[in-house]
Parts: structure tokens; C-alpha cells; sequence
């Protein structure tokens, strides 16, 4: 089990391992059936007319497989209370079947509220790069973190 993050446990400039993952075609194409259902995602042929010349992963599934590494790695359920949205979400590369994607998160800020001193806002950029190091997934975003209580 990881160990609960509250606000305060976090400085500028911190980096987190997300760890790895990897996407095969079964589970681009699972996915895109039930939630984008572009030829490009489902069929080879289709997808090798297209700009991707092969099937790639919705950017949605990108994104979701990012935030399963946020869970299985960095976010801890004692303390974490969501988030209030994102300030950038960026796909500079297309997954492609047997891609290895390695996450990385860095802390930008972090600062208890004034007005709710029991939390606090966790600033942070993360990135997912794939095995010939492009970057396939870029956010910058904050999070809502319990704050360490007052004994």
C-alpha cells in the first residue's frame, strides 16, 4: 500500500516515476469500439489510408491509461479529493500498438488554502513517453490534497 500524500509533503521541483505500461492492438481496438469508433482505431487497412498510415489509440484511452498510472503509483485515497480540471492536455505523438508508455509527474506547486486550511492545491505537469522517447501525452493540472492534521 502506498503511503497517504498530504499537501505539505509536496516542493516545487519534486519528480515521481509513474512507472510502465504497455498497450497492445486488442485493447485499442476493445476500447475504440465502445468509445471512439474511428477506422483508424479499429481496422488496419482503414487506419493505413490515414495521416497515422497504421491504428493508433483514441487520445481519450491515452489519457485514461495515464491517470491508471496515477492511481496504481502516486494517488493515495486517504488524502486525494479529486481534481478541479485540467490547464492543458496535449497528444504530441499517437500510441500505437505494442508501445511501452513510462510516466513521470513533477511537482510545479503546492499551497494549503486560506480560506479551507484542510486542503490544499497540488500543482504538478506529467508526461508519458513511449519506448523511443516521444512524448505521447503531455498534462498540467492540479489536485486537491487533504492537509496534514493539526495534532
Amino acid at each position: 500500500m502506498k503511503k497517504p500524500f498530504y499537501a505539505q509533503d509536496f516542493t516545487k521541483g519534486q519528480i515521481f516515476n509513474l512507472g510502465k505500461k504497455n498497450i497492445t492492438k486488442d485493447e485499442i481496438i476493445d476500447f475504440a469500439k465502445k468509445y471512439d469508433p474511428f477506422p483508424f482505431h479499429l481496422d488496419e487497412e482503414e487506419a493505413s489510408k490515414t495521416v497515422f498510415g497504421g491504428i493508433i489509440s483514441s487520445g481519450w484511452q491515452t489519457a485514461l491509461i495515464w491517470l491508471s498510472m496515477m492511481h496504481e503509483m502516486f494517488l493515495t485515497y486517504e488524502t486525494i479529493m479529486g481534481s478541479p480540471g485540467h490547464d492543458a492536455m496535449i497528444w504530441k505523438n499517437p500510441v500505437r500498438p505494442d508501445d511501452t508508455l513510462t510516466g513521470t509527474l513533477e511537482i510545479l506547486d503546492s499551497k494549503i488554502s486560506k480560506s479551507r486550511p484542510e486542503i490544499g492545491f497540488v500543482k504538478y505537469k506529467t508526461e508519458l513517453i513511449n519506448q523511443d522517447s516521444k512524448q505521447v501525452f503531455f498534462t498540467e493540472s492540479t489536485l486537491i490534497i487533504k492537509s496534514k492534521p493539526h495534532i
